[in-house]
C-alpha cells in the first residue's frame, strides 16, 4: 500500500507464506499594553466581590455534593484517579510519517512479532495495518490466504491489503454507523424505540421474569421502553440469540450439542427472530448493565430499514417493500468510500472470490450467510484496504471524505456503561479499554475460523486494523502487543513535536510566561505581567471556588502561584487555563472533578475570559491582559 507521502518510503511488510504548528491563525491582534498593577488589582476585588454574589444563601455547587470517595470516574486520559491533563492531538492535522526512525523501529518490531506468531499452527493467516489521517503507517499480511489447501508448498497464494475476511462481530458498527447516517438525514433519533420502526415488535414488560414465564404466566401489557441507543450499545435487555438452541436433556456433554451452524441457518426469519423476542423475559431490565446481543442488532438493523421506508408516503413499514440491511450500507456506506471488497453474499466476481480467505478448520464458514435479519450482527465481508478507508474517515478531524461529520464521530466515540473503576467500557457498540496506557475504542469479531479487531485511539489518532484466520481467538493479544509498539512511538514523538512547538521561555518585554510539557501535557509554569505573578492571583480569585472570601482574607503566596495545565479546547493553539479548585485540586482519588467545573468561570477582561490563552502565527497571546510574548 501506498504511504501518504509518497515523497518517501513506505514502510511497507513483505507479504509471507508459511513453510516459505500547522498554526491556523489571521493576523496578528495589535494589543496594547496597560498599567498592570491597576489591572489585577481591580480585577482580584471585581473576582472576589463576584465570587461572593454567587455564594449567597440558596446557591448551588456542585463540588458541595460530590462525595470524595474511591474510584471517581474522570474521562479517559486520567490514570490512577489523578488528572493527567488532556493534550493536544497534534497528530490529527500532521500524523507521523512512514519515514520517520522511530515508527520504523515500531514497524520492524511488530514485523518480527507477526511473522513468529503466524508460524504457529493455530493461526493459518494475518493481515494488519496502522492508520493515521493521511493513510497507513504499515501494512502487513501474513500467511496463507487459502490455508485449507492441500498443497501449502510454494503454492500457497499470499495474503495482502486487498485480502477479503469475514469480519464478524465488526458488521456491527457498520450497522450504527448506519444508524448515524440515517438520524443525519432526519429519519430517526438516538432515542425513538423500537417499536416506532418495527411495528409488529411486541416487547415483554420489565417486570416479567423467568418464575413467571416457566410457571405459564403471561407478560402484562406495560411494555419496556427499549430505544435505538440501548440496541446499538447493548442496554436493552435483549437476549444474546434468538431463538435459543433448544440442546434437549441438561446436564449432558456438549458433544451432544445440536450442530449450532444448522440450527443458525434455520431461525434466519423475521417471524422466528419477533416471535422469540416477544416470548422470552429480558436477560436484566434496560439500562442495568449490557447484555452482549446478536438479537438486538438484528433489531437495530430492522429499526434502520423501517425508518428508512418511513421516509417515503407511499410505503408502509417496515417491510412491505423490497429492502435489505446490506443494501442501506452497500448505498450509505460502501458506495460513496469506495469500498469494493466489502460485501455480505460471496460474489460471483472470480477476481473477488479469488480474494477471500479461507480458514484450515471451519472452511465452510467462508460462504455460510447469515441471512437477512442477522447480517447487522455479523454478515459482512471486508478487507484490510477497505477497513484502513474507513477508519482514515474517521480518524480526520475535519471529518474529510467520510460519511459523518467530525463533530459526530467525537460523539460517537463515548461510552455508555463503565464497569467497575472504569478502565473498561462500553458504547456503540465499541468495547473501550486501555491499550498500552490510552483508550482504544474497539470492536472486536468472531466467527467459526475469523478473527478480528478494528480499535481506533483518539489520544494519538491512529487506528490498528487487524484480520485472522485459524482456530486462536485472541486477538487480544495481538492487539496488545501491536499498542505496546505502537503507542510508545506516538507518545514520544508527539512529546517532542509539543517541545518544539510550545515549551520555553516566552517574553514581551519585562513580561514572561514559561510553558513546559511533562507526560505529554503542557504546563504554564509561569505568568508575570507588569510585576503581577498572574498564576497566584488566579489562585487566590479561585480559592474556595471564589466563594465567600472578603477581600482582606485573601493572602498572596510566599512561594508564588503553582503550574497550571493547558487543556486544548479542539482549535489548534488554543488553550484554556486549568486552575481548578485549589482546596480540593490535591484531595486524593478526586481526579479530573476540580478541573472541568471550573474552566471558563465567568470572569473576563478585554472582551476574553481570564482563563484563555492562544497561539497565533508562532505568536503566544494573553488576551485578557492585552499581552502577546514572543519565544524567547
Amino acid at each position: 500500500m501506498a504511504p501518504a507521502d509518497k515523497s518517501l518510503p513506505a514502510v511497507g511488510v513483505v507479504p509471507r507464506r508459511k513453510h516459505a504548528c500547522n498554526h491556523a491563525g489571521t493576523s496578528q491582534l495589535s494589543l496594547i499594553k496597560r498599567s498592570a498593577a491597576y489591572f489585577f488589582t481591580i480585577l482580584t476585588a471585581t473576582i472576589v466581590l463576584y465570587s461572593s454574589f454567587v455564594a449567597l444563601p440558596g446557591s448551588f455547587s456542585l463540588v458541595d455534593r460530590i462525595p470524595l470517595q474511591k474510584n471517581v470516574l474522570a474521562w479517559p486520559w486520567t490514570r490512577r484517579n489523578v488528572c493527567q491533563p488532556p493534550t493536544p492531538n497534534l497528530f490529527a492535522y500532521h500524523p507521523p510519517r512512514p519515514s520517520n526512525d522511530i515508527i520504523q523501529k515500531a514497524a520492524k518490531d511488530l514485523d518480527s512479532y507477526l511473522s513468529k506468531r503466524v508460524s504457529e499452527p493455530e493461526i493459518d493467516s494475518i493481515a494488519l495495518s496502522i492508520i493515521t489521517p493521511a493513510g497507513p503507517l504499515f501494512v502487513g499480511g501474513y500467511g496463507s490466504l487459502r490455508a485449507n489447501d492441500s498443497d501449502l508448498e510454494g503454492t500457497a497464494q499470499a495474503v495482502d491489503e486487498n485480502s477479503i475476511y469475514r469480519i464478524a462481530s465488526i458488521s456491527k458498527m457498520f450497522t450504527v454507523l448506519e444508524t448515524l447516517i440515517l438520524r443525519e438525514r432526519g429519519a430517526l433519533n438516538w432515542d425513538d424505540p423500537v417499536d416506532k420502526f418495527i411495528k409488529n415488535i411486541s416487547l415483554p414488560a420489565e417486570s416479567y421474569g423467568w418464575a413467571g414465564y416457566l410457571d405459564g404466566l403471561k407478560s402484562k401489557k406495560d411494555k419496556p421502553r427499549v430505544t435505538l441507543r440501548q440496541l446499538a450499545s447493548h442496554m436493552g435487555g435483549i437476549g444474546r440469540d434468538y431463538p435459543p438452541m433448544d440442546i434437549g436433556e441438561w446436564p449432558t456433554s456438549p458433544d451432544e450439542f445440536p450442530s449450532y451452524k444448522e440450527h443458525f441457518a434455520s431461525a434466519l426469519g423475521i417471524n422466528q427472530t419477533l416471535d422469540a423476542v416477544s416470548q422470552y423475559p429480558l436477560v436484566n431490565t434496560p439500562y442495568n448493565f449490557p447484555i452482549y446481543s446478536n438479537t438486538g442488532f438484528a433489531l437495530l438493523g430492522l429499526a434502520n430499514i423501517g425508518a428508512e421506508l418511513q421516509r417515503f408516503p407511499s410505503s408502509s413499514p417496515p417491510f412491505e417493500r423490497s429492502i435489505t440491511h446490506r443494501e442501506l450500507v452497500d448505498r450509505d456506506i460502501f458506495q460513496p468510500l469506495q469500498m469494493k471488497s466489502s460485501f455480505f453474499r460471496v460474489p460471483e466476481s472470480e477476481e473477488l472470490r479469488a480474494h477471500i480467505a479461507v480458514p484450515s478448520k471451519d472452511p465452510e464458514w467462508a460462504d455460510t450467510s447469515l441471512g437477512d435479519v442477522n447480517d447487522p450482527a455479523g454478515g459482512q465481508y471486508s478487507s484490510l484496504k477497505d477497513l484502513s478507508t474507513l477508519m482514515k474517515t474517521l480518524l480526520s478531524p475535519t471529518g474529510a471524505g467520510g460519511v459523518l461529520p467530525a463533530s459526530v464521530v467525537r460523539e460517537w466515540l463515548r461510552p455508555i456503561h463503565v464497569w467497575g473503576t472504569g478502565s473498561e467500557k462500553v458504547g456503540a457498540p465499541w468495547e473501550a479499554q486501555a491499550l498500552a496506557g490510552v483508550t482504544a475504542y474497539a470492536k472486536g469479531g468472531n466467527l467459526p475460523g475469523y478473527h478480528s479487531e478494528f480499535a481506533l485511539i483518539p489520544e494519538y489518532s491512529f487506528g490498528i486494523v487487524l484480520l485472522l484466520t485459524g482456530s486462536n481467538v485472541d486477538t487480544m493479544t495481538l492487539l496488545r502487543e501491536t499498542a505496546k509498539r505502537y503507542v510508545p512511538a506516538f507518545k514520544k514523538l508527539h512529546e517532542t513535536e509539543l517541545r518544539r512547538r510550545y515549551d520555553g521561555k516566552w517574553t514581551s518585554g519585562d513580561d514572561i510566561a514559561e510553558i513546559s510539557v511533562k507526560d505529554g501535557a503542557l504546563y504554564l509554569n509561569k505568568l508575570n505581567i507588569g510585576g503581577q505573578d498572574v498564576l497566584e492571583l488566579a489562585e487566590r480569585a479561585m480559592s474556595a471556588g471564589g466563594r465567600a472570601v472578603s477581600l482582606p482574607k485573601v493572602k498572596a503566596k510566599a512561594k508564588g502561584g503553582s503550574p497550571v495545565a493547558l487543556w486544548p479546547t479542539g482549535r489548534v493553539g488554543e488553550f484554556r487555563l486549568a486552575f481548578g479548585r485549589p482546596e480540593l485540586n490535591k484531595l486524593p482519588e478526586i481526579g479530573c472533578i476540580p478541573y472541568w467545573i471550573s474552566l471558563d468561570w465567568g470572569a473576563t477582561s478585554r472582551g476574553a475570559p481570564l482563563d484563555l490563552i492562544y497561539w497565533q502565527r508562532g505568536v503566544l497571546i494573553y488576551p485578557s491582559a492585552g499581552v502577546s510574548f514572543s519565544a524567547a
